[in-house]
């Protein structure tokens, strides 16, 4: 007993253990994939912050590179300098991976009557040229006019500094003459600088070449496509110094992932040269080990590193440098991949759940099918056993001389006659179910009589049907066309639906059998329905019907002999000619089966 009710709940604990299993991978995968959007977003974060550091250090190393070239490092005017900033110029050139970010190098000096001179020192010249001022450099001239008649001390530009000019784009540094340096303490003031070098830079090459290819090195993925949109912004304002993509405006900024406020330009460390660093990213030579033209690396002092000034002597301002996720905001982009990971996950669990599913679906209709096998050699068994009886109590009459009569000698030969007949029918229709099965089944379709066919299966089922007290109607329509069938698969087919009509047909005791026309599909077919007024088949039972070895609660009941092959062997065959086998039945209201075969030729 207890093997028994193990054997009968072994599957239900099987589903509540693939269920419980399936729940805790559920609940561990929501964890896992939770701590993992935490880690990714922290190590997101972490990129855009090194990336944001990098862009930085960039523009620094290319600003203080240019500062660096036209630092003063000797005590001669300009005049004795021009080969000398000729050279700065093709060496910053060179080492610099954007050349044209400086539009025009200008020296601004005073004659002895306060006249100015503009001169221009183009690449590739040794010898500066005459220049003009244009209406962009207009916001320079003045407060160069202006510093070079007030006192040293008290001006508002100064010597060694760098003095800029946001509006223009422009920086300016006064050359320092040998005598500003040896006045000593107590000396008069003198007037200041009579010689300035003017840098002017190519805003729109730095906010359509340099900036961008910039953004595209250090905010790309791994494959190269752009991952964040970045702007800059003059520090304290909404205004926009640079955009990576036009659609950015004010309310951009209040969703940004990171931003970071810079200085485009800061002291040199004590025993440096500016630029000395290796440039970050791709494409960039190495400045390391460079020194001031003529300085053989020696240090330079406190007075001559290089510093920035706004043109009214405070410090510039600050740069804020904005990056926000192409696609949203880091959280929208990691919560995103987390769904995606999610949904990932569940559909694996899902897709596992279905297999557990079908595996135990399939093992419950493997167990159901070797039930039903069972109970086909049990009900073969049985009806082998009683033909079998039959003929061997036959046998062993007339060896024993019991029959003595000619008429006992006839009746015995019809049992034997037909007691052997239903034996090969039963053979018969097992190989030919294993034959279906196998694909080995062979049908030699022809145009044949649907009406001389029916006729032909009402004949031989006729002593059945006398036998069972059952009456037949028949039924014709008017111009039937040829059906194309195998012959003996069509008879084999009626033969089945009559007996099946014969067998379940009580208490009516009435078969009827119509053929017509289905000229609702295209191309034709021939219909043919075998009626019966039998309890019909129950709702619970019809999706079995055609199930191999399946019989039916009513076969049990009334001890209703058969093999349960007779419908299947029907449906496959009626499909193996191209046609289809279906019933329609209600419990109480009889049972129609409907046989439709192609049409063949006119008969």
């Amino acid at each position: 007993m207890p093997v028994i009710k193990l054997r009968a709940i072994w599957p239900v604990l099987a589903i509540v253990l693939c269920v419980a299993m399936l729940a805790t991978l559920a609940v561990l995968q929501f964890g896992w994939t939770g701590q993992l959007s935490l880690a990714q977003a922290a190590m997101m974060q972490n990129a855009l912050s090194n990336s944001i550091r990098q862009f930085e250090q960039v523009l620094q190393r290319e600003v203080m590179s240019l500062h660096f070239r036209f630092q003063p490092r000797s005590r001669v005017g300009l005049d004795g300098r021009w080969s000398q900033y000729a050279e700065d110029y093709a060496l910053w050139s060179q080492s610099t991976a954007y050349p044209d970010m400086l539009s025009r190098v200008l020296f601004y000096s005073f004659e002895s009557d306060g006249s100015g001179v503009l001169k221009e020192l183009v690449p590739g010249g040794s010898e500066p040229l005459e220049a003009e001022w244009d209406e962009s450099l207009a916001a320079i001239r003045d407060p160069l006019d202006a510093a070079s008649a007030a006192p040293v001390r008290t001006g508002g530009l100064r010597p060694f500094v760098w003095s800029v000019f946001p509006r223009v784009g422009a920086v300016t540094r006064a050359e320092v003459l040998s005598g500003i340096l040896r006045r000593g303490v107590g000396r008069p003031p003198r007037t200041g600088p009579s010689e300035y070098v003017i840098l002017v830079l190519d805003w729109e090459y730095v906010t359509g070449t340099m900036l961008p290819d910039i953004t595209r090195r250090l905010f790309a993925g791994p494959e190269g496509e752009q991952l964040y949109q970045v702007a800059m912004l003059a520090g304290g304002t909404s205004r926009f110094l640079y955009r990576s993509d036009p659609s950015i405006g004010s309310g951009w900024l209040a969703g940004v992932d990171d931003r970071r406020r810079m200085r485009l330009f800061r002291d040199a460390p004590r025993g440096s040269a500016p630029g000395t660093e290796d440039r970050a990213g791709p494409g960039n030579e190495s400045l390391r080990g460079l020194a001031a033209p003529g300085s053989s690396g020696r240090r330079l002092s406190p007075a001559v590193r290089p510093r920035l000034l706004m043109a009214s002597g405070r410090p510039p301002p600050s740069v804020v440098v904005a990056a926000k996720h192409a696609s949203g905001s880091l959280e929208s982009v990691v919560e995103r991949q987390r769904t995606r990971n999610l949904a990932t996950g569940l559909g694996v669990l899902v897709v596992l759940a279905g297999a557990m599913a079908l595996l135990m679906v399939s093992a419950r209709r493997a167990e159901q099918l070797a039930r039903m096998q069972m109970q086909f050699i049990a009900g073969v068994t049985h009806e082998l056993r009683t033909p079998l009886a039959v003929i061997r109590s036959v046998g062993e009459n007339l060896a024993d001389g019991v029959v003595g009569t000619e008429l006992q000698i006839r009746r015995y030969g019809e049992l034997v006659r037909d007691q052997g007949k239903r034996l090969s029918q039963m053979v018969e229709k097992t190989l030919q179910a294993a034959a279906l099965e196998t694909g080995r089944a062979q049908l030699q379709l022809v145009s044949l009589d649907a009406r001389k066919a029916v006729a032909k299966a009402l004949e031989t089922a006729q002593p059945m049907i006398e036998q069972a007290g059952f009456a037949v109607e028949r039924h014709e329509g008017t111009e039937l066309p040829a059906v194309r069938a195998d012959e003996g698969a069509l008879q084999q087919i009626l033969a089945n639906l009559l007996s099946n009509a014969v067998k379940y047909g009580e208490p009516g005791r009435w078969v009827r059998i119509e053929t017509d026309v289905d000229g609702q599909r295209e191309p034709p077919c021939i219909r043919i329905r075998v009626r019966d007024r039998g309890p019909g088949i129950p709702a619970s039972e019809a999706n079995r019907v055609f199930n191999a070895y399946y019989r039916g609660s009513a076969a049990g009941a009334g001890s209703i002999q058969g093999s349960g092959l007779g419908l299947k062997l029907a449906r496959d065959l009626a499909e193996g000619m191209g046609g289809s086998l279906l019933f329609r039945s209600g419990a109480g209201g009889g049972t129609v089966f409907v046989l439709r075969l192609p049409a063949g030729e006119e008969s």
